[in-house]
């Protein structure tokens, strides 16, 4: 388990354990708890005289399970989706309890890592000339989450193009194609219940009697930031569909084509079986058996029977 304490000067002082959180915490507007054990849970809640029933329940459907207002403090939790090495996408539930201008933040991994430094130093910015407070860090987090789901969300818009791309360069399409399509489509998905997910707790909070009308101005503007995101998500959706109603109409005809030459190659040999087949019975009263030429007759036609089909596809286009 990590503990980072975050004071009013901007220091991160980072812990091992809970013993060594400092009991007087004035000067601290930040505690960030990462790879938590649940047996720790009932501890905090105990330290920091705090209700922690949303961390329990932070993977059920209820909004009451990811939003929950009690007159001393705010609690609210959200899935943060994230790629992993594998280049799939996964989710960690990312918790923020307010209490006594103190914000706890409760997660599995630090999500934080998976924001581009650029970003958080370009959102840093904004805030320096602010008085480091509670409110302040909302701010900053309120503004980064939305922009980190737009660069998802445009990763994977990337990803959709550079398959539309590949797959026009190919004469041979397989399953694969199909199935990283899926993988595309559930990495979509993810990102999308996540980021309505957040939306709905944006609104929530704005209707809190908590948080000052600056706040809730921000959290307007990331509501309609968020919407337009949603719009980008739902064309991947689209985008990602057109395309599999590509690859599989490509499969078709290439199974097409493999049918139409079995079927050319199927008839072409039958009607010269069908041919040996009668001279081979070996009846007595065969006419062709006396004849001089019944050897050569025999050969004949079965060359006819298969280069008569040959024709006949040739003419009506089966044949390149």
């Amino acid at each position: 388990m990590t503990i980072e304490l975050l004071d009013k000067d901007k220091n991160i002082i980072r812990l091992k354990s809970i013993d060594e959180i400092p009991s007087d915490l004035s000067d601290i507007n930040s505690i960030q708890i990462i790879n938590y054990a649940r047996e720790d849970v009932p501890v905090f809640e105990k330290l920091f005289n705090i209700d922690t029933t949303i961390l329990n329940n932070s993977e059920d459907i209820e909004i009451s399970s990811h939003y929950l207002e009690k007159p001393n403090q705010l609690a609210f939790n959200f899935s943060f989706p994230y790629f992993t090495s594998h280049n799939k996408i996964e989710e960690v539930i990312v918790s923020f309890i307010l209490k006594e201008q103190i914000m706890l933040s409760f997660m599995d991994i630090n999500f934080e890592n998976f924001i581009p430094e650029a970003k958080k130093q370009e959102h840093f910015d904004k805030i320096k000339d602010r008085t480091f407070t509670i409110d302040t860090f909302l701010l900053m987090m309120i503004r980064i989450v939305p922009d980190y789901y737009a660069d998802l969300t445009e990763v994977i818009s990337k990803k959709i193009k550079t398959i539309y791309s590949g797959l026009q360069q190919e004469n041979e399409f397989s399953e694969k194609g199909l199935d990283e399509i899926t993988a595309l489509k559930f990495n979509n998905l993810i990102v999308k219940e996540s980021l309505n997910e957040f939306r709905r707790i944006l609104h929530l909070l704005r209707k809190s009697t908590k948080l000052k009308s600056e706040i809730k101005e921000e959290i307007l503007f990331e509501i309609n930031d968020l919407s337009v995101i949603n719009e980008y998500v739902q064309n991947n959706f689209e985008r990602l569909d057109d395309l599999k109603d590509y690859v599989s109409t490509r499969i078709d005809l290439q199974q097409n084509r493999i049918f139409k030459t079995l079927t050319i190659i199927t008839t072409c040999i039958s009607l010269p079986m069908l041919v040996a087949g009668i001279y081979g019975m070996n009846f007595k009263y065969m006419p062709e058996l006396d004849f001089h030429y019944g050897y050569i007759f025999a050969i004949v036609l079965m060359l006819l029977c298969f280069i008569g089909p040959l024709i006949w596809f040739k003419h009506k286009k089966w044949l390149n």
